[in-house]
């Protein structure tokens, strides 16, 4: 353990943190610490004193109006369709990179507002639960955050927002018979993806057992459901346009904090399987946010994540941010087929993609598809949580009301389980 954290015993508070039991913490080897986090803790460093910033209570942290996908493709099917049909490659012109792009890598939150109270509540959570959040071996997911600070939007619904560039890269995948350009098409579907999904807004934990319905204009269909309670495990499922290729798997996240960064394991599975047997499996990279109370607040995608389809013999291994002399965002590696090199990944996850020097994803070019939550779902729908819809309007004070009422709920269910599976097994 860090020489840090031993000088002041953790405070623990029952409204803040759901679990208490020894499963919350890990082993010593398995921390997450960044080296930032290894030096600022060799200087004495306490988070506290760098947030100066006074929390409004009542104020949630962004806009729900601008959270609905502004911006974002609303075509007809027939448009997305013509899109599809003349979507061609972009000129490779240069390495281009967002304006929001950090000089030394990834991505810088440019909202003030949203740095500032993200400070504020980290100071609140470190005050009330104690250092120890900050060691790296505290499961930030077993930890009840102020609603505040996060968005009316539960994980479920950011756990498919991955889908939205999927009716221009993965319907167009599906025209082509070519296993080695609809491995590329995924990549980049998946990949690109990170531009606007990566975000510093935290959505609400997801209930067991809550649902999610929705789909996009061209006849997608995606499903989704919290499996799990602790860990917690997110089930999707989509469906392509008439059934023409079926995306599946789980998210399975852990949080854990350091002195001045938070990192986000995701241990979660994914694969794409298309009409003809093609099956493509990945799975994820980790996330990375440094500066979380002082310097620039900024995002990464970080370590690596693997391309498979097994029965082709393709594989593609990418490990973010090990381009000689290029920032953290940028990523190289090989496409191969049973060994042999056949093509060759290149760019950014903040700006472009290209495969062979031809350019299959520019940011500056492509749009993302408005997804379209159900109007009749079922009664264990997300939009259905009084927590959401009191944080939707803004009415703060009701909306953490009823997210204790929630998380009571569950702890109540869990421990009516464990005693459940107790009597079974005293029975035997």
């Amino acid at each position: 353990m860090l020489s840090w954290f031993k000088k002041k015993k953790p405070e623990t508070n029952q409204q803040q943190q759901e679990e208490k039991d020894e499963s919350d913490f890990v082993e010593d080897d398995t921390q997450v610490v960044t080296n930032e986090d290894k030096e600022l803790e060799e200087k004495g460093f306490d988070p506290i004193t760098q947030v100066q910033e006074q929390d409004k209570e009542n104020e949630g942290i962004a806009d729900p109006d601008k959270l609905d996908y502004v911006g974002y493709h609303d075509l007809p099917v027939d448009e997305i369709l013509q899109l599809v049909l003349s979507f061609k490659n972009f000129p490779n012109d240069e390495d281009i990179r967002h304006v929001e792009g950090y000089e030394k890598g990834g991505r810088i939150c440019a909202d003030k507002k949203v740095v500032s109270k993200a400070r504020s509540v980290g100071k609140e959570m470190v005050k009330q639960i104690g250092k120890k959040i900050l060691s790296g071996s505290l499961n930030l997911t077993k930890v009840s955050f102020p609603i505040r600070v996060m968005i009316p939007k539960t994980a479920l619904e950011t756990a498919v927002h991955g889908t939205s560039i999927f009716p221009l890269y993965i319907t167009k995948a599906t025209m082509t018979p070519d296993f080695l350009e609809r491995f590329k098409l995924v990549i980049t579907a998946t990949l690109s993806s990170f531009f606007w999904t990566n975000t510093f807004l935290k959505p609400l934990n997801p209930i067991l057992g809550e649902t999610l319905q929705a789909s996009y204009n061209d006849g997608t269909q995606i499903y989704c459901e919290q499996i799990m309670h602790h860990p917690p495990v997110s089930y999707f499922l989509v469906y392509g346009p008439n059934k023409k290729y079926k995306y599946y798997g789980y998210y399975l996240v852990e949080g854990r904090a350091g002195l001045n960064s938070v990192t986000i394991i995701n241990k979660g599975k994914r694969s794409i399987e298309f009409n003809d047997g093609q099956k493509i499996d990945f799975d994820f990279p980790n996330e990375l946010y440094s500066g979380t109370f002082f310097g620039q607040l900024r995002q990464e995608s970080i370590n690596k994540i693997t391309f498979q389809d097994k029965a082709n013999g393709l594989q593609c291994i990418i490990d973010i941010g090990k381009v000689k002399k290029k920032t953290s965002d940028y990523f190289q590696a090989d496409i191969t087929c049973k060994g042999q090199k056949v093509s060759t990944v290149y760019g950014t996850y903040i700006g472009f993609i290209n495969f062979d020097n031809v350019r299959y994803w520019d940011y500056r070019y492509v749009t993302p598809f408005k997804i379209k939550m159900d109007k009749q779902p079922l009664e264990s729908d997300h939009k259905n949580r009084s927590d959401l819809q009191s944080l939707k309007i803004g009415d703060i004070p009701n909306a953490q009301k009823n997210k204790e009422l929630l998380e009571n709920l569950q702890r109540n269910d869990r421990k009516l389980r464990e005693q459940y599976e107790k009597q079974k097994k005293s029975k035997k």
